[in-house]
């Protein structure tokens, strides 16, 4: 067939790279890629293949296709472990994905024998009894890539549900992407739904503690007894980093000390995750704000010189964030200190995510308006920081900055700040409608 038939056929097959799983530009390689091998090896709530999968596009991104296609061969291996829907299912996932691949290869004849492959093991375009499992794939698929994808995840499982009710795991990926959802939206009727399906997940599956944690969350507000049980017994049961660091964030305002204990323990587990770092370099700004006056220089001492080594050990990790809270720490005792920093990252700007450079507009501003008193340089700041389309707290700190900032303004500077914002969410994507930034 003619290279433009071949593409039409890969357009309408059901994979990763016909998903949309993330706007382009958005999705970040190498930071979902660690994420995803923590969730590969913790997770068991027959979503494997789907996270395989999602590993073998994300390498494809990165040009890395020998690690592309092996993600598919381990995915295949875990597809003749499992039952006959689910398997059937899943390989017509797998085979999409060689085929996509093998294509963007300019390998098309190893493109059109996956699509033969294809063609046997599913004759018709849509075969009934595979609809809820290749909808849970695509869900499981958009929870690991990003958890903004929450809404559109729970339609996935919504509908692989409606088709086969029972299914426990399929209940499983609906309470997660409920979760996801309520993070974004807070809408009081969603974290009703994702309460209940968590409930069900807790019940059915005792030993997700993944679960457990999202439950907590929903019931810190409500039942704060059961949200600190459900959070203790994670912490003491999963060897999960993602788990270790969901109890530790919950102790982060409570318990600094039980914070970082907890992390600690996460990072004998698994040296290399980036976001573990992150976390702890939250925990020491929290404890050094916190400290008693005659103990904030000997906590601040202490905080610089792990976060130093952190940075010496892991050059190969993706630790901006580490980075950006040194630089804070190293301007309390030398301003230049930590605008040096800044100026370095900004060297490295067309390398970092669009999260970190907001996260560096974010640190940057605050560093002009509280230790320079310069008032436009950091207005300048926080409005690089809005501009960029990614919806995070960053940004929203941003705003809030801006605003605050335009009370002190006189009238026409404050008019242009809020013309500013008015102006830049005029442009947004669609996904951002009905979402208060403000």
């Amino acid at each position: 067939m003619s290279n433009e038939q071949l593409k039409e056929k890969l357009d309408a097959l059901q994979c990763h790279f016909t998903w949309q799983l993330g706007e382009t530009g958005e999705v970040e390689p190498t930071h979902v890629l660690q994420k995803l091998a923590v969730e590969i090896k913790h997770t068991s709530h027959q979503n494997q293949a789907a996270l395989l999968g999602l590993q073998a596009y994300l390498y494809q991104l990165k040009g890395q296709n020998r690690e592309a296609l092996q993600s598919l061969e381990d995915a295949e291996e875990y597809e003749r472990q499992d039952e006959q829907q689910a398997s059937a299912a899943g390989l017509l996932i797998i085979y999409g994905n060689y085929a996509w691949i093998h294509y963007l290869q300019a390998s098309y004849q190893e493109a059109e024998s996956y699509l033969e492959r294809i063609q046997q093991l599913c004759p018709t375009p849509w075969d009934a009894k595979l609809i809820p499992y290749i909808q849970a794939q695509k869900g499981w698929s958009l929870l690991a890539i990003r958890a903004r994808n929450g809404e559109r995840a729970r339609e996935c499982f919504e509908m692989a549900l409606m088709l086969e009710p029972g299914n426990i795991y399929f209940h499983a990926g609906l309470g997660k992407a409920l979760y996801s959802s309520w993070i974004y939206f807070w809408y009081p009727d969603i974290k009703r739904k994702a309460i209940i399906q968590l409930e069900r997940t807790v019940l059915k599956q005792p030993n997700n503690y993944r679960a457990k944690i999202y439950l907590a969350r929903l019931l810190e507000q409500v039942d704060i007894e059961r949200s600190t049980g459900l959070i203790e017994e994670s912490a003491e049961n999963s060897s999960d980093p993602d788990v270790l660091k969901g109890s530790a964030l919950f102790w982060l305002r409570r318990s600094t000390e039980r914070a970082i204990e907890i992390l600690q323990r996460a990072l004998q587990l698994d040296p290399d995750y980036h976001l573990l770092y992150q976390a702890l370099a939250r925990c020491y700004k929290i404890q050094w704000l916190n400290a008693k006056k005659e103990d904030k220089n000997n906590i601040l001492e202490a905080a610089i010189k792990d976060l130093e080594q952190i940075l010496q050990k892991h050059p190969d990790l993706d630790l901006v964030f580490v980075e950006l809270q040194l630089a804070e720490f190293y301007g309390a005792r030398d301003p230049a200190q930590e605008e040096k920093i800044y100026k370095k990252l900004q060297e490295r700007k067309d390398t970092l995510s669009p999260k970190a450079c907001q996260a560096l507009s974010l640190y940057w501003g605050k560093f002009f308006l509280y230790k320079k008193k310069s008032f436009d340089e950091a207005k300048a700041k926080f409005m690089d920081g809005y501009k960029i389309p990614v919806l995070t707290e960053i940004r929203k700190e941003c705003a809030r900055k801006l605003t605050k900032m335009a009370w002190h303004y006189h009238s026409d500077d404050a008019d242009a700040i809020h013309r500013f914002i008015e102006e830049t969410d005029s442009h947004l994507p669609a996904e951002f409608a009905g979402i208060n930034l403000d």
